[in-house]
């Protein structure tokens, strides 16, 4: 049996009329249980669920980034090798303005990383996101 036909049985027998005959069920019936309806319209809306995606590979979040503007990788975990070379590059002197092109992340993803790796304090990143120009320290 198709699941297109089962869904329409079974709302059919929700909504108290016998698929066979067409016939609304009568009262003392097990379909018109309140308890047996509610559980048929469980059924039907779990049914009806879109099915979820698989998810999406990086290369096509990296797309769907660049589509709608945003740095090829934004929301994307950083790896450990990103995060060391982040680290290194900061330390060096870099400056968010060239690090956020470099890691193709926002601003906000750098200053972010930075106080996770406890570079920057909190106030610092505050001092970062409010001056386009990276604040001397």
């Amino acid at each position: 049996m198709e699941i297109q036909k089962a869904k329409e049985i079974v709302t059919l027998l929700a909504n108290g009329v016998d698929p066979t005959t067409g016939e609304i069920f009568p009262d003392d019936c097990p379909y018109n249980n309140p308890s047996v309806i509610r559980a048929l319209f469980t059924v039907l809306g779990h049914l009806r669920m879109p099915k979820k995606q698989g998810k999406k590979t990086i290369e096509e979040r990296q797309s769907e980034n660049i589509a709608n503007g945003r740095p090829k990788n934004t929301g994307l975990p950083w790896t450990d090798e990103l995060k060391q070379e982040l680290a290194t590059m900061f330390k060096q002197g870099g400056q968010i303005d060239d690090l956020a092109p470099h890691f193709e992340r926002s601003r906000g993803a750098i200053l972010s990383e930075l106080v996770n790796q406890v570079l920057i304090d909190q106030n610092e990143k505050q001092n970062y996101q409010y001056n386009t120009h990276d604040p001397k320290f």
